[in-house]
C-alpha cells in the first residue's frame, strides 16, 4: 500500500518549491520559511489550495539551529511519522538551515530531494540514513565485491555469501538506492560492483570497528583498589 506523501519544504526560492509541490505528487507541504519570506509563502498556499495540496507555513528564525530544528521536528507528530513518506527539500543558501534540514532528515528518516540545474530541472533523491545503515549481510557483501577485480554475476555474490537470493537482492537494491553499489543487466545475467562511495563506507566502518575493538583491549593503566 502506497502511503500518502508529506513534503517539507526548507524555502528559498517559489521557483524550485513550486515545481517540486507539482512533481513529486504530495498530499501535504509545509512551508519553513523565515518571517521576511512570509507574504510570499502566503501566495503560493493560495496557488496549492487550487491544486488540492494541503499546506501549513512553518515559521523559524533562519539564524538559529536549534530552533530550526526544534520547529520542523514538533510539526510532525507520531501518526505522520507511522502513516506518511516524509521527504525534505532545501532551496535556500542558508547553511545553517541546510544543516538544520539535513539533520532533520536523519532523525526522521526522511529522504533528501535535491533540484539540480535550475533550467532542466533534475531531480534527485538521496536516501534515508536506514537505508545506508550496514547490517553484517549487508557489509559481507560489500566486503566481498571489494576483493574482486571486476563486475561480478549476482548470482556469485549469492553463492560466495551464502546469502539466499530473494534476501541478496533485496540487500542489493538497499546498497543500490544508497549509491553503494551499481547493477546493470547484460547478456540475461545482473552483474554487480561496489563504488567509490560503497568502498570508502566499508572501509570507515571497518576502520571505526578496530578502533572500538581496540579501546577494549588496551591494558589497565591505573591501580586497581580492592575494598573489604
Amino acid at each position: 500500500m502506497i502511503k500518502p506523501k508529506i513534503h517539507i519544504a526548507f524555502y528559498g526560492t517559489s521557483k524550485t518549491t513550486e515545481y517540486l509541490a507539482v512533481k513529486r505528487c504530495i498530499d501535504e507541504i509545509i512551508i519553513v520559511h523565515s518571517s521576511d519570506q512570509e507574504d510570499v509563502v502566503n501566495q503560493l498556499i493560495e496557488k496549492y489550495s487550487e491544486f488540492g495540496i494541503m499546506t501549513t507555513p512553518l515559521k523559524i528564525v533562519p539564524d538559529d539551529f536549534t530552533n530550526i530544528l526544534a520547529t520542523v521536528l514538533d510539526s510532525i507528530d507520531s501518526r505522520k511519522l507511522d502513516h506518511y513518506d516524509i521527504e525534505v527539500s532545501v532551496s535556500t543558501n542558508n547553511c545553517i538551515v541546510i544543516l538544520a534540514a539535513c539533520m532533520f532528515a536523519a532523525i526522521a528518516k526522511a529522504s533528501m530531494v535535491c533540484v539540480q540545474n535550475d533550467t532542466a530541472f533534475n531531480i534527485s533523491e538521496i536516501w534515508p540514513s536506514e537505508l545506508v545503515n550496514l547490517s553484517s549481510q549487508k557489509r559481507e557483501i560489500l566486503s566481498y565485491l571489494d576483493h574482486c577485480e571486476r563486475p561480478v554475476h549476482q548470482k556469485e555474490v549469492a553463492e560466495e555469501t551464502e546469502i539466499r537470493q530473494s534476501g541478496l537482492s533485496r540487500h542489493l537494491r538497499s546498497l543500490e538506492l544508497a549509491g553503494y553499489v551499481t547493477r546493470w543487466r547484460m547478456s540475461r545475467c545482473k552483474h554487480v560492483s561496489i563504488t567509490n562511495l560503497g568502498r570508502a563506507i566499508l572501509h570507515y566502518k571497518r576502520l571505526r570497528k578496530r578502533r572500538v575493538w581496540n579501546s577494549y583491549t588496551q591494558p589497565l593503566t591505573g591501580k586497581i583498589q580492592v575494598v573489604g
